[in-house]
């Protein structure tokens, strides 16, 4: 895109094109989008993409590799195991090329890095080109349509990459979602159909997804059943429900229903001076929100977690997911601290990885 012009940057939109019509022939299938289908203006053509696992969240990836030290067919192959698509590896001894397409930009620039030192490095989000490739040129692309081959498959909001890896492990499609970037209507009914499943269950884990789930679900060619889950420690309780071996219309209710007796404890600082839930907090303050109301406020993040920590009185099990920006030493005198005050109760510790949250407890 030429940003200064505000119009496509039809040399750069051609090499794409060239480059992408030549791994067409090498993979012997047509092109992502024909010749023909460009030159048509008069109505919006519609084009089916290349899969890249799930439409909605992919990156287009591109970089030099100076000197390589590793073959050009193994960087490939490891490229693809992490989900690339698209996958454009070529050169010679002196410099290689890398173009794909992947949901795990970092791993591909990771890959690249073993192999030689990097040059060039452009990472863009796939849905921001695509727009504004179907904005200027009238043809829509979307996303391959698969027949499903599961029963039952769910989709997770979840605000960090430590939940993705527990949602994944639970047998769930993970979707990147969060206070600051909760995700479109359009983005879940990608991960819908990255699910794969004829009945889906939807977990938003957030009240303001709720609505953009419900949306997805109208939209969806195929069943979806939207939890209404108003916290992610509702939404992680409803996953270890999930069975995907049962029928898909009974584990829908039976995780609604772990859902619904479910506990979850989130930390953060108060943006502004205000009084909520019967309590003066002030801004900067660490303020605990048990099932999404505040119960603690003060100085100290973890003396708020506990103070909430207490009022659950028939846990047993405490998971505590840190966030991105807390200390492991941290994260340890939270969870000493949790167990202290809560001695009856087992407590886990895993790496979530969300931002704005230094700690969020699912209580079971």
């Amino acid at each position: 895109m030429n940003k200064a012009a505000g119009v496509v940057d039809a040399g750069a939109k051609g090499l794409w094109y060239l480059l992408d019509g030549a791994l067409a022939a090498l993979e012997d299938r047509s092109p992502t989008i024909s010749a023909a289908a460009t030159r048509s203006q008069t109505a919006p053509t519609r084009a089916v993409a290349s899969d890249v696992s799930s439409w909605a969240g992919a990156y287009d990836v591109q970089f030099l590799v100076e000197h390589p030290s590793r073959p050009i067919e193994e960087i490939r192959a490891e490229m693809t195991k992490f989900g690339a698509d698209c996958v454009l590896v070529v050169g010679d001894e002196s410099v290689v090329k890398v173009h794909v397409h992947t949901l795990q930009p970092d791993k591909i620039v990771a890959i690249g890095m073993t192999a030689g030192r990097l040059g060039d490095v452009v990472v863009e989000d796939l849905d921001a080109m695509t727009a504004q490739h179907e904005a200027a040129t009238g043809i829509v692309i979307e996303p391959p349509r698969r027949e499903p081959t599961a029963a039952i498959g769910v989709v997770a909001v979840v605000p960090g990459s430590g939940f993705a890896t527990v949602a994944r492990s639970l047998g769930a499609t993970p979707l990147r979602g969060g206070a600051t970037m909760n995700p479109s209507t359009e983005e879940l009914l990608g991960a819908i159909r990255e699910a794969n499943a004829r009945h889906v269950v939807v977990l938003p884990n957030d009240k303001n997804v709720i609505l953009a789930a419900q949306s997805a679900a109208k939209l969806a060619d195929v069943k979806v059943t939207v939890i209404p889950t108003r916290t992610v420690a509702q939404g992680m309780a409803a996953l270890v429900a999930f069975d995907a071996t049962k029928d898909a219309t009974q584990v829908a209710e039976e995780m609604r229903e772990v859902a619904e007796r479910a506990h979850g404890i989130e930390v953060t600082r108060a943006s502004r001076t205000t009084s909520v839930d019967g309590e003066d907090v002030r801004a900067g303050e660490a303020i605990a929100l048990l099932d999404g109301r505040v119960v603690a406020h003060g100085e100290d993040e973890v003396t708020v977690l506990v103070d909430a920590a207490k009022r659950l009185t028939e846990a047993e099990l405490f998971t505590l997911y840190s966030g991105a920006d807390v200390d492991a030493l941290r994260v340890q005198h939270a969870a000493q601290r949790l167990r202290a005050a809560c001695p009856r109760v087992e407590v886990e510790v895993i790496d979530g990885g969300q931002p704005h949250y230094p700690f969020i407890v699912a209580a079971e």
